[in-house]
């Protein structure tokens, strides 16, 4: 690609934009469509209070809860309780085995908003999207209630818990007289202490049975490779803020990894270039990551063309750059016939490339393998961080913590050929929905129904829980006592911050059910695992220190650096087959960055979540190359017939930009079934398509026209800055997203101020104003904004801010008051990508201020633009006279079908909105008051100013990177005044003389000089 003098190219939005296709018209021509259905509210007041009066009852002031026996009125209040003041609790949130640290904001005993623990290594603060929205699965209406037992003619019945108590005693006990012969537990992944130790007491008191876990979003190609390399199965703990140079095989930290948000705060560290140096990341992938559309240098390449790749990259660095010593023979002769069988080209020149940047940074560079390729590769990624003198620098081991346990292919596929062969009298479904998300070529669920007994533990009656003959609500984590692990091992107590709605049970307390354990509760089961591994003393101000701090100090796992077993590797990994398959389709599986394996399909909030790249809303799509587009006469919106493995799923098609020719992309997670009211029927089943010996790329994979078309809930040409009817599309998106090498950074560390114009304060048209008090304003990173959406999702939890559904979103009327927008830049075929935050500039020449008949949207003493909700009337004008399309309108009333339920987490602090009203970004101004209020009435200074970095509206907060920075302008020591002072600061739009009071921070890159960006990618 290539630059202009300034190290600056071109951005563009979209295909059409790109091609000077058709302009995107009629967004919004339909203005009135006919409103939802209404239905009945199948919640009461009756029911609200009783919710209301239970979670009260549970307030405290400690920051700690414990169980409590009975739930009695709240008619003497606790001392030191103020009604309506919030408190903040540390739990953890844990996913697919590894936990991050929060902290969870509570009104009178009812959880609202979730936040990262600034102290937790995991979660420093910082959150992701399926974190921020794992709060309104607490207050899911389509949540089991009560036991469910399948009578005769397969018709569910409610049960009491005593009913299911009754019946679980009699059969377990049984059990335990037969030492358990004929029991199989399938547990998702957890990497919680009380649950290993009620596993082992289980299997003490029954060894006959078996225990099974598995996981579809699985990790365990890297725990095969050090199991071979090194003898036993280890953990990688990455270090990327210590790596000048960082290459990506098909790995997304930033977006997949199980220590994503971490990991998205260590690789932000190296990419503001604020000590004048940045590191260099390399992307080699079939489709577009968060990862890979932050590299300097992105190469898309088909799954199988990718693995002969990193045979050429081994044998480069190992044999070619001399870094590995006393290399087998027969290992290095096979490394040089699988890189002879490259061939020659650009992917090769752009391997090679790489391992000399690899190679002249010894000590401070870093390979990763993504969860998708095989173990082969990840022992070969391994093996180069071994050579390269990574090990104990950007990358550190850490024991496996269940060495034993066989890999969750492995596990699912032992246990479906015992249920095949009769011998599972009674499974117990711990989590997960293998009805849903096992491999299909098991027929998991027609197995399921051969077993005799079969109980199911989960939030709602899933597609597993209405194959079993037992469903058990499972509490939430919010409602149960637990502990959790972080990907490096520190130890997270899981508090309840309410009592169990419906009385849900937690996985710790069935095991001692079914154990005959004398811990009954939870709390009594993680009081005892505190206790026996001594941790922080075992004492109880060590527990209590744990639960106020959100963490057990000292409890990660010891870190190594251990040394390969390269004897007879050659023979494992093999050498590929020098052939490459001809012509075909190679589909790439992977998690749905919202909904992930699927779980979260019944959250609204992440449905209606744009994901990051495409963003689509309200389904997934087969993403395909431009080329293979082309070449099969595909557009956006034809729905396609995917068929593999004899299987076959219809979904439409999504062109993207940047996807590897040859190679296509599905997220999983969709087409639930049992999901709920919201996630049934959205999107299409792709586990359909997905084997055990094909879990991550499936190869021949025959693509096929319907016919049919769907009409796609696509957000990214929604509210367009960039003026329509241009010739010179890519000219507005310069001047919005700027960019610069950090070489020429270097020479012109002010180049963002020169790239657009920026009017004079006093004008013909409007003198400057003056701020006596505060000040606010906003400055957003781009070098350090990854497009991760955590944001949006605090946002719309701060701010109660709707969800409108798929229709909507196709008319153009999400509610989102903050937006991700992303550019490409270059060629459809390998283009780079920026993502650009976009949320209400507070300008101190508003535009909307001008044109509202009735004084609805006003400017504070502090430069804050507000919205008056119950003088508007509705015009629009303001948002017509919008620059930057930041201000949204109720066309419905959105609430109206609430349940009681749902509203419980509505935030106190923040009006509802009715239908008729604009709304916007407010800068969370309920945060800035609360601030306020703290200040004046602190007792060491009273009437006080705020200090900075009291005021954090909800999107700076939860931003894992840092990149949103707000604070008071009028204090030039504060973060966002030295950042709108930066050398790379610059206003969007600042041509039309509105006065934004937010500012951004210019992208920077680093590609490789003497290539003169990214002729390669």
């Amino acid at each position: 690609m290539k630059r202009n003098g300034k190290g600056v190219a071109r951005f563009w939005r979209g295909l059409d934009e790109y091609a000077g296709g058709p302009e995107i018209e009629g967004l919004l021509e339909r203005e009135f469509p006919a409103p939802p259905p209404e239905g009945d509210d199948p919640e009461t007041r009756r029911t609200f209070l009783k919710l209301m009066g239970a979670s009260i009852a549970l307030a405290g002031m400690t920051g700690c809860r414990f169980p409590r026996e009975t739930i009695v009125p709240f008619t003497d209040r606790p001392a030191g309780r103020i009604p309506g003041v919030p408190v903040r609790y540390a739990t953890a949130f844990e996913l697919g085995g590894a936990a991050i640290g929060v902290l969870v904001t509570s009104y009178d005993g009812r959880p609202i908003k979730i936040e990262g623990n600034p102290d937790h290594p995991a979660s420093r603060g910082g959150t992701d999207a399926i974190a921020q929205a794992s709060i309104l699965g607490l207050y899911d209406p389509d949540r089991s209630r009560s036991p469910l037992e399948r009578a005769e003619g397969g018709a569910y019945a409610p049960r009491s818990w005593r009913d299911f108590k009754k019946f679980a005693t009699a059969h377990f006990e049984e059990l335990r007289g037969a030492r358990g012969e004929g029991l199989a537990i399938l547990s998702a992944a957890s990497s919680s202490p009380s649950l290993a130790a009620m596993r082992r007491r289980l299997l003490d008191a029954m060894p006959q049975a078996r225990w099974y876990e598995y996981e579809p979003i699985s990790f365990d190609a890297e725990r095969e490779a050090t199991r071979r390399l090194f003898g036993r199965p280890l953990r990688s703990v990455l270090e990327p803020a210590a790596a000048d140079v960082l290459v990506c095989l098909d790995a997304d930290l930033i977006g997949e990894h199980p220590d994503r948000v971490r990991l998205a705060r260590e690789i932000a560290k190296r990419r503001r270039g604020e000590d004048g140096s940045l590191s260099r990341v390399y992307a080699l992938e079939p489709g577009v990551s968060l990862t890979g559309a932050l590299a300097d240098h992105r190469l898309a390449v088909r799954p199988s063309r990718l693995v002969r790749l990193v045979w050429l990259l081994a044998h480069d660095l190992l044999v070619e750059h001399g870094l590995l010593r006393d290399l087998p023979g027969e290992f290095a002769g096979a490394l040089a016939a699988a890189a002879e069988a490259v061939g020659k080209g650009p992917e090769r020149e752009f391997v090679l490339t790489l391992a000399h940047d690899l190679a002249a940074h010894r000590g401070r560079a870093l390979v990763v393998a993504g969860p998708r390729l095989p173990a082969a590769v990840h022992a070969l990624a391994a093996l180069a961080n071994h050579a390269l003198g990574a090990v104990g620098r950007t990358v550190a081991y850490v024991p496996d913590p269940d060495p034993d346990r066989p890999d969750h292919l492995e596990a699912i596929g032992e246990l479906a050929e015992r249920m095949a062969a009769g011998k599972v009298g009674t499974l117990l479904v711990l989590g997960g929905n293998p009805a849903y998300d096992a491999p299909a070529d098991l027929d998991f669920p027609e197995l399921l129904a051969k077993v005799p007994v079969s109980i199911h533990l989960g939030e709602s009656q899933d597609e597993t829980g209405r194959a079993c003959r037992w469903h058990v609500n499972r509490a939430h984590y919010l409602e149960s006592w637990g502990d959790a692990r972080s990907w490096d091992g520190t130890v997270s107590v899981v508090q309840p911050l309410i009592e169990p709605l419906f009385g849900g049970k937690s996985p710790l307390e069935l095991l001692a059910l079914a154990a005959g354990d004398e811990a009954k509760s939870a709390h009594a089961i993680v009081r005892r695992t505190f206790a026996e591994n001594g941790w922080d003393g075992g004492s109880e101000t060590g527990w209590r220190r744990a639960l106020h701090d959100g963490l057990v100090p000292s409890t990660a796992w010891p870190r190594e650096a251990p040394a390969p077993r390269i004897g007879g590797l050659a023979e494992w990994i093999g050498v590929p087959e020098a052939a490459e398959e001809e012509g075909g389709i190679e589909l790439v599986l992977s998690p749905d960055p919202r909904l992930w394996d699927g779980r979260f399909a019944n959250i609204g909030w992440l449905q209606e979540l744009p994901e990051p790249v495409t963003k689509l809303t309200w389904d997934n799509a087969l993403l395909l190359g431009v080329q293979d587009a082309a070449r099969l006469g595909v557009e956006t919106g034809d729905v396609l017939r995917v068929t593999a493995n004899g299987r076959s799923i219809e979904l439409p098609a999504y062109v993207l930009p940047g996807q590897a020719p040859g190679a296509a992309s599905v997220w999983l997670g969709f087409g639930r079934r049992a999901a709920g009211r919201v996630g049934d029927g959205v999107g299409a089943d792709a586990y359909r398509l997905r084997t055990r010996a094909a879990a991550g790329f499936v190869s021949g994979v025959e693509v096929a026209k319907t016919g049919r078309r769907e009409e796609l809930a696509v957000t990214q040409l929604h509210w367009a800055i960039d003026a329509r009817g241009r010739r010179e599309r890519g000219r507005r998106a310069e001047e919005l997203i700027r960019e610069a090498t950090i070489e020429h950074y270097r020479e012109h560390p002010d180049f963002a101020k020169h790239m657009g114009h920026h009017p004079p304060l006093v004008s013909l048209f409007s003198e400057p104003i003056e701020y006596d008090g505060y000040k606010w304003g906003m400055a957003i990173d781009l070098a350090a904004c990854t497009g991760c959406n955590a944001c949006v999702v605090a946002c719309q939890a701060e701010n109660n801010i709707p969800v409108v559904g798929k229709r909507e979103v196709i008319n153009g009327r999400e509610m989102h008051w903050i937006r991700v927008d992303r550019y490409f830049k270059g060629s459809p075929e390998s283009p780079e990508l920026a993502f650009q935050p976009v949320t209400c500039q507070q300008c101190e020449n508003a535009p909307c201020e001008q044109v509202c008949p009735v004084a609805a949207t006003v400017h504070s003493a502090e430069g804050l633009n507000q919205m008056v909700y119950n003088r508007c009337i509705g015009t629009r004008y303001c948002s017509n006279n919008c620059p930057y399309k930041v201000r949204r309108f109720n066309f419905f009333n959105n609430w109206k079908h609430v349940t009681p339920l749902e509203a419980m987490q509505h935030n106190p602090e923040v009006t509802l909105r009715s239908r008729g009203v604009m709304e916007k970004c407010t800068f969370c101004v309920q945060r800035i008051e609360a601030a306020r209020h703290r200040a004046k009435l602190d007792p060491e200074e009273p009437r006080r100013r705020i200090r900075d970095g009291e005021v954090v509206p909800a999107c700076a907060q939860a931003c894992p990177t840092q990149a949103i920075v707000f604070g008071d302008l009028n204090d030039p020591e504060s973060r966002v005044s030295r950042m709108h002072a930066h050398h790379r600061a610059y206003p969007i739009l600042a041509e039309l003389n509105v006065r934004p009071r937010n500012v951004y921070l210019a992208k920077l890159k680093n590609p490789v000089p003497d290539t003169g960006g990214t002729e390669h990618a």
